[in-house]
């Protein structure tokens, strides 16, 4: 049986190098894109911060994930500010 799973990520530091957590994962968008926008908030204010949501359908018989569709991204300004961009990395 396949499932629907949203996985969230944030990234933080320069787009050139950038560390990237925490990540998770939930059956639930609506709880991706929440527990996305917390972490990013949770990062300190005038560090460079931007985060996604991407939607994947898990593969029990084959043991893996395939991630298909950019469900959000978010970017937050250095005054704490967070931008959501619907589907793009934009």
């Amino acid at each position: 049986m396949v499932k629907q799973l949203y996985e969230w990520c944030v990234a933080t530091g320069p787009r050139d190098r950038p560390t990237v957590s925490p990540v998770g994962l939930t059956d639930a968008e609506p709880r991706a894109c929440e527990r996305m926008v917390e972490a990013l908030e949770a990062v300190p204010v005038g560090t460079p911060a931007r985060g996604w949501v991407t939607a994947m359908l898990y593969l029990p018989g084959l043991g893996s994930y395939d991630r298909y569709e950019l469900r959000l991204c978010a970017e937050r300004a250095g005054n704490g500010t967070v931008r959501l961009v619907p589907g793009s990395h934009d």
